[in-house]
Order: structure tokens, then sequence, then C-alpha cells
């Protein structure tokens, strides 16, 4: 018996929420809290359509952040190569701060479905080079599996490999 993605998700309530149009400031500090409060690394970007009724856009993750925080100097790196200064994090950081969060985000792209086995949903992590998808069950978003779940179930599979017993041995 093998576990399925349901067995191993992360959970919505385990993310903190951020909203499209929150600043990438916004999102910082809640990154802050997530360290705090021992969360994933990770926000959930919601878009409210009414009052209590939230879809579910897309994620942010510290390399969105960094990322987006350095995209024009991104960009012009892959023009002319790299030219670095002191000060340079300093005045990128700055400059980004006051970007929207729907600016930076992952967007949903690709879900794994909650009774897929792992092998499916580590095809699609390689297929689009993510490191967690988010699960749905039916049309519903009800959590993310990450790569590093699926490592340590292949973890606790090699473990109960190596205290087997093997035939022969009495």
């Amino acid at each position: 018996w093998e576990k399925r993605v349901k067995d191993i998700i992360r959970t919505l309530e385990q993310y903190l929420q951020v909203t499209v149009e929150d600043t990438v400031q916004d999102a910082l500090l809640l990154f802050d809290r997530a360290v705090r409060e021992k969360r994933p690394l990770g926000l959930l970007v919601v878009e409210q359509e009414t009052p209590g009724d939230e879809t579910i856009k897309g994620f942010v993750t510290p390399q969105e952040v960094v990322f987006g925080l350095a995209t024009r100097f991104l960009k012009g790196a892959g023009k002319s190569g790299p030219i670095f200064w002191e000060g340079q994090l300093t005045a990128e950081s700055q400059d980004g701060l006051s970007k929207h969060v729907g600016e930076i985000m992952i967007p949903i792209e690709a879900y794994a479905r909650e009774n897929e086995m792992l092998m499916e949903a580590i095809f699609l992590l390689y297929k689009y080079g993510k490191d967690f998808l988010p699960v749905a069950n039916k049309e519903e978003v009800i959590g993310t599996i990450h790569m590093d779940d699926i490592l340590k179930e292949i973890i606790e599979i090699s473990s109960m490999e190596r205290t087997a017993p093997t035939s022969g041995n009495v």
C-alpha cells in the first residue's frame, strides 16, 4: 500500500494569506510572521470577490519575492551581463516593495488531485518544474503537495527497506 497525495498534503489552514492587491512589503511582513510561527514559507494569494468568498489565485514563495524585487536588475543582466555595486540590494529592494503581490506571484497552472498516486504528483512537479503544487478535491483547492514531503515519504520507504528482514537470515 502506497500513500496517495491526500495522505501527505499541507492544508490551506497552515498558510498565511495575502491578496493580489497587497504589496510586496505586506508579503514580507507575513513571511516574517510565518517564520516566527513555524508555518510553511509560502503565502496563499487570494482574491475576495464577495465577503467570505475567496478564490485562490496563486502562491508567493521566497523565490518570487527575491526575484520579483530584482526584476529590473535581472532583465538588465540578461542583456549586458551583471554589474554589481555597493548598496545594490538595498536599492533594488526599496524600489520593489510597493509592487503588488499579483505582479510576482505564481499563478495556479496545474494541480494534483487528492486521490492521485504520489508518482502522478511527481510527474506533474517535474512537468511544470515546480517544488510544490496545489491539491484539488473536484475543483476546490484543499492544500498543497511539496517536493520536501515526497522526499520524506521516499526516506520512510528507504528506512523500511533497510529494516525489512532478508530471506535466508534467521
